[in-house]
């Protein structure tokens, strides 16, 4: 009996595109919603989330169970990493920050039994093997094996076509590294970084291997479909998570009322001070005045309404249903008596 069949491997091979889903939140629960989502793969990331290898193959075990295929990213490229991951049963690995031909080579001897390469043999104590059930194991593992290299760097780029003559199956490029590296760092979207991963995405596509990426960037998505891309990730179950969350306590806190608080200050100047708190607010919020009256309207829910006469002026403040309208309160006045430094310049708040 041979090893089992690594479907996203052949997938690759054959050319059909594969949709996956970053999995970092470090919980086997988690994963194990994730791979009900239906996407074709999904990686656990034991580079930039709090992994080990117990929580990886506890993970993996779940997505086992499903219609998704596990790949798991290393922290680091090391042999004896590697061969632990491959006996805990992982047959696709992502290994990052490879910047030369003779480390990608290197790699590709770690995931190979000898003669082709440096895997330690302990099957018969491996998961992989089905401990010792999987009789063919030794002689038809390597098949199965898939080994992504992550170009993130100007070094990786630079000897990338040195990376793609060695025996890995595919290049993965990492934009956000790269987009640090080049000098755009949090800017992903930076026309040099694009072209330079698009440029990367034609050359591993020529080279016959299997290119990858992760982008939530859906024009970014499509751009590398169109150029051959073969494992495109479209999410990451953090960062959805965290949305959903946010967007949920957003929508729950509409039902409640907004705090409002109003007050007068007794001014002939009132109409010159609400024109000076809008102008000075205007570059970051938006604003509305004429010679009686203003508001001020901030992204985040902040707002002050100003209406002025001839002997005073009166201020509403506004915030959301959990901000703290004290302290915008004390904002607000500091604000207008810094305006006001002529006279004695106070707001009596109603409320």
């Amino acid at each position: 009996m041979p090893a089992p069949q690594n479907a996203f491997k052949a997938a690759l091979k054959a050319g059909q595109p594969q949709i996956g889903c970053w999995v970092g939140m470090a919980n086997a629960y988690a994963a194990e919603i994730a791979a009900t989502a239906g996407f074709d793969w999904l990686l656990v990331d034991g580079e930039h989330a709090p992994n080990d290898l117990r929580t990886i193959l506890e993970q993996v075990r779940v997505i086992e169970a499903s219609a998704s295929h596990s790949v798991a990213r290393l922290p680091v490229g090391e042999a004896w990493m590697i061969k632990q991951y491959l006996d805990a049963g992982v047959q696709t690995l992502l290994v990052p920050m490879v910047e030369s031909g003779e480390q990608a080579q290197d790699l590709a001897r770690a995931v190979r039994y000898p003669p082709k390469g440096v895997r330690g043999v302990g099957s018969a104590l491996a998961r992989a093997s089905r401990f010792a059930a999987i009789p063919d194991y030794l002689t038809t593992a390597d098949d199965q094996i898939c080994l992504l290299v992550q170009v993130e760097n100007r070094a990786g780029l630079a000897a990338l076509d040195d990376i793609l003559a060695t025996d890995v199956d595919g290049v993965f490029i990492g934009p956000s590294d790269l987009a640090a590296d080049m000098g755009h760092i949090g800017n992903a979207g930076h026309p040099d970084v694009v072209a330079a991963v698009q440029d990367a995405m034609r050359r591993i596509v020529a080279a016959g291997k299997s290119a990858g990426i992760l982008t939530l960037d859906p024009a970014m998505q499509r751009a590398c479909l169109d150029l051959g891309a073969t494992f495109v990730a479209t999410g990451i179950d953090v960062t959805l998570f965290a949305g959903a969350m946010r967007n949920a306590a957003k929508a729950g806190l509409t039902l409640l009322p907004d705090q409002t608080a109003s007050g007068t200050a007794q001014t002939q100047s009132g109409s010159k001070y609400l024109q000076q708190l809008c102008k000075h607010w205007s570059h970051k919020a938006e604003v509305s005045f004429d010679a009686h009256q203003g508001s001020v309207s901030y992204a985040d829910g902040h707002r002050v309404a100003m209406r002025a006469d001839d002997t005073s002026l009166t201020v509403t403040a506004e915030t959301g249903p959990r901000d703290d309208i004290a302290r915008w309160k004390d904002v607000i006045e500091r604000h207008l008596a810094r305006f006001a430094f002529r006279e004695e310049f106070r707001i009596d708040w109603s409320d």
